[in-house]
């Protein structure tokens, strides 16, 4: 291997590392760690108050713990990916980083894995808690589960590429972070929603794509729904997975290299 490509990994490398530090010791991660688990807590808790006991189905059971994850991976890339460019302009950090000899490269693709692992820990390790669960409660656990953890995944790499374009774009964090939870949870959702009405199919959303983490489980297919108007009906789309997964993956490549291409171009 070129001397040159081993220092850029050996770079690489050591961003990663030193970020990985950063991410265990913030609020942000544990914000994000703690919002996950209440929600555990909470489902568990609801399901004895109001049934009291746990479903004792598969398919049923995860389809209880996964039906809000969605909107706390939103959450989790504007704590966690939002801030990560923004915050070495606003707090003036990488002026003490990019005089020494580190490629701009280097230095964002190791703030991106840095990113990307702690938010898939997160996720994975609710996933496992209901795995546990599930064996515990229904005996054994829903097959389609472990395709809903790949979906969830593939949804934090395109949410998480959109935070970090916008992070790439603002120069503060406050402002990256309320953007993309704003476009992420709000503009795209009313966007999905006013489209099915005139029953045309969102393509291009990355929400749209995400209904497929809990309905690769539930296995709903498209159908029209009266509007209480004569003659008006919405399209209640459902995409296959193989289209949520080109959408999910398209949105990743496409704002990181866009993220990248601004960040090694933008000065302080």
């Amino acid at each position: 291997m070129d001397k040159g490509i081993k220092d850029d990994f050996r770079q690489i490398g050591v961003v990663t590392q030193y970020e990985l530090y950063k991410h265990i010791r913030s609020r942000r991660l544990l914000i994000f760690a703690g919002l996950m688990a209440l929600l555990f807590v909470l489902i568990t808790a609801l399901s004895f108050v109001l049934n009291g006991k746990l479903p004792d189905d598969s398919k049923a059971f995860i389809e209880l713990y996964v039906g809000f994850i969605s909107l706390l991976i939103i959450v989790g890339v504007s704590l966690l990916c939002a801030p990560t460019i923004a915050s070495e302009f606003e707090e003036r950090t990488a002026l003490l980083i990019f005089p020494r000899p580190i490629k701009r490269t280097s230095f964002f693709v190791g703030k991106v894995l840095a990113c990307y692992i702690v938010c898939g820990a997160v996720i994975i390790a609710y996933y496992l808690a209901c795995i546990v669960l599930s064996f515990i409660a229904a005996g054994g656990v829903y097959g389609s589960t472990f395709g809903s953890l790949g979906m969830a995944l593939l949804f934090m790499l395109g949410a998480g590429g959109f935070a970090l374009l916008m992070s790439s774009l603002f120069k503060k964090s406050s402002t990256a972070m309320i953007i993309t939870i704003a476009t992420l949870l709000l503009i795209l959702g009313m966007i999905d929603g006013t489209m099915m009405v005139f029953n045309v199919e969102p393509v291009f959303s990355l929400t749209y794509a995400a209904v497929d983490i809990l309905n690769i489980i539930q296995g709903a297919s498209t159908s029209q729904q009266w509007l209480g108007i004569e003659g008006m009906y919405m399209t209640i789309f459902y995409p296959s997975h193989l289209l949520s997964v080109s959408i999910m993956l398209t949105w990743f490549a496409v704002t990181t290299v866009l993220s990248a291409l601004l960040f090694r171009r933008r000065e302080f």
